[in-house]
């Protein structure tokens, strides 16, 4: 399976089924899709997998009708030549995917207005269509309808303001909280350029420099600078980049293919993007994907543990254990909530990875005594209480070791839910 948040689709869908909510919060539409592939081909990672090619398919079709929609011409071949974005949207952000596919055809309608000879009724459906699919697209994912608004404001900004725009926005860091508990915050700290290296490989390089240097049509002039003015301002650490500015910049390269012309050079361009994206594919597959296939048998293990009442547990793990095993899972450190919710007589156990079994065992607190009391190695995973994993980490913080960088990351959470995903479990926004 590809896709770092794709079980996550289906222990939502799979709630809808079983109880008529969702686990989590959400007002977008697409947990009900998901639903209904795991209804009609059972629930299997084979239904997963085929909603991520129904979500691409989709962007492909989108992209397809809003080139045939602008250019108003016969259907050509080169309408169909997709950017691999397709393929890594469709199947890492599927939620994201199903609005941009409606924001690209409101685009396109939109942008088909400014140029159409057409009678006032077919304007008048030309805007209803627009007004339709931008909902639509608001309505599977807000962030996505913010974007289309942002796109469309710079759009109708003349050029020779950008410069000043973009002096402004130099600001914008400096305004920002740096609490990661809110769902927007300032990080500096990896300039945008190297995150997006680091997060996708050569190929987001590739096609973030077509989003900045690339053209179009000259009726569509106006629109194409805006959205790579749009892109330029992505070089500037102004959110968390691999949060916030990474999925803007992929929607935008998105938006950008409608307005391609195709020609000898952007076929050359083309099949270099996508050969920098295959390579980066086979050769760092781990940018795409969790090691899912080394999870099950420490998952079952974990799973059987008469008193594991909660498993905290890396995001990629705890979506895939609570998908095939149906047992609670959180990818943050516990809080009030999580253990209000505990069942009576269970404990909190934690899956550790990165840290060997040995070094765990051999952990004695000031008083030479074991600070585990249960470990269990599962592979690349180690079982344990996680009362014990609390004092564990701060036995290591005393004696400032090396194995604190691992204990403290993206392996081992710790930190406990920040306030904008309470919000959402309490409101669904």
């Amino acid at each position: 399976m590809f896709g770092k948040d794709i079980y996550w689709y289906g222990v939502q869908a799979i709630s809808l089924l079983e109880t008529g909510k969702l686990h989590s919060p959400d007002h977008s539409p697409v947990f009900y899709i998901v639903a209904l592939f795991l209804k009609i081909f059972g629930i299997q990672d084979h239904s997963l997998f085929l909603f991520q090619i129904l979500t691409s398919v989709w962007l492909l079709i989108s992209i397809i009708l809003s080139r045939w929609i602008l250019l108003q011409k016969e259907f050509k071949f080169t309408f169909v030549f997709p950017s691999f974005v397709v393929l890594l949207l469709g199947f890492l952000y599927p939620k994201q995917s199903w609005a941009l596919g409606f924001l690209i055809l409101s685009i396109a309608f939109y942008s088909s207005l400014s140029f159409s000879s057409s009678s006032f009724w077919t304007n008048r459906i030309l805007w209803g269509a627009t007004v339709l699919l931008f909902l639509l697209a608001f309505w599977f994912h807000p962030m996505v309808g913010v974007l289309g608004i942002g796109i469309w404001i710079l759009s109708q900004i003349s050029i020779k303001f950008y410069p000043i725009i973009f002096l402004l926005s130099l600001s914008l860091p400096f305004f920002l909280p740096h609490d990661p508990n809110g769902r927007f915050y300032n990080d500096t700290e990896i300039f945008p350029l190297t995150a997006a290296y680091g997060i996708a490989g050569f190929g987001i390089l590739w096609d973030w420099g077509y989003l900045l240097f690339g053209k179009s049509d000259e009726k569509f002039t106006q629109i194409r600078k805006a959205i790579a003015f749009f892109g330029f301002m992505l070089l500037l650490p102004i959110f968390h980049f691999a949060d916030i500015q990474y999925r803007i910049l992929l929607s935008l390269v998105l938006v950008a293919q409608v307005f391609v012309v195709w020609n000898r050079i952007q076929i050359l361009i083309w099949t270099l993007g996508t050969s920098f994206w295959i390579f980066t594919l086979f050769t760092s597959p781990h940018l795409f994907r969790y090691p899912y296939d080394l999870m099950w048998i420490p998952g079952e293990s974990m799973a059987s543990v008469p008193n594991n009442g909660l498993l905290v547990a890396h995001h990629g793990f705890c979506e895939y254990y609570h998908f095939q095993f149906r047992k609670d899972c959180l990818s943050w450190e516990p809080d009030t909530k999580a253990i209000s919710e505990l069942p009576k007589g269970t404990e909190i156990y934690r899956a550790v990875y990165g840290i060997r079994y040995e070094n765990l065992l051999a952990s004695k607190d000031e008083k030479n005594l074991p600070i585990f009391s249960f470990v269990q190695p599962l592979g690349e995973y180690q079982l344990v209480l996680e009362k014990d994993w609390q004092r564990y980490r701060l036995w290591l913080e005393k004696r400032n070791s090396k194995l604190l960088s691992i204990a403290k990351s993206w392996k081992n959470p710790y930190r406990q839910r920040p306030d904008f995903m309470k919000r959402k479990q309490n409101y669904g926004i």
